[in-house]
């Protein structure tokens, strides 16, 4: 990064995805992608990697593709495995104003993580920690004062989600969390 070079404020950002592995020995590494295809972070002109927004910097991209439903970057001056195991848990981040608009009721993965997850009653349930989207339904991982709990995302529970509130609606069935819901 520059000496010159102006980021963005942090709260103008948002994260479309994380590196999770390196992929061959030339600096290739996987991206999962919270939403967005290989194409669409082609055209996407300023991209930032860190691990959290405070600690980026810009980068550019040589090549990105899709292998099967999987998402690969080349990362220029990333030229060999041991310099893209060093970018493994690092978040890409763009500027708010590029993320792509989302249908009414849909929803990025970080505008969920983090969001209070509350029984219909009130209770507090606990907080949303990640989204697993390697099944066939999205799970919910909720961090609760019981530990994990994971969460099908499906109409049948998930009764409403308030980004601007940062809340979310359940309605599970009885017993996934041991009781604790009511």
């Amino acid at each position: 990064m520059s000496e010159n070079q102006i980021l963005p404020n942090a709260g103008q950002l948002c994260a479309i995805g994380v590196i999770t592995k390196v992929f061959g020995i030339k600096g290739e590494v996987k991206l999962h992608s919270y939403a967005r295809s290989a194409e669409e972070i082609k055209a996407i002109d300023e991209i930032y990697c860190g691990r959290q927004t405070g600690s980026m910097r810009r980068i550019v991209l040589e090549d990105v593709r899709m292998r099967g439903s999987d998402v690969y970057l080349k990362v220029e001056n990333i030229n060999d495995r041991s310099a893209a195991e060093t970018l493994i848990g690092h978040f890409l981040f763009i500027d708010e104003k590029e993320r792509k608009r989302l249908p009414e009721g849909r929803y990025f993965i970080d505008d969920l993580i983090g969001l209070e997850v509350r029984h219909e009653n009130g209770t507090l349930l606990g907080r949303i920690k990640d989204v697993l989207t390697s099944t066939p339904q999205a799970l919910l991982v909720l961090k609760t004062p019981r530990g994990e709990v994971l969460v099908p995302n499906v109409p049948a529970i998930v009764k409403s989600v308030d980004p601007n509130a940062r809340v979310m609606t359940l309605t599970p069935p009885d017993g996934l969390f041991g009781g604790d819901e009511t």
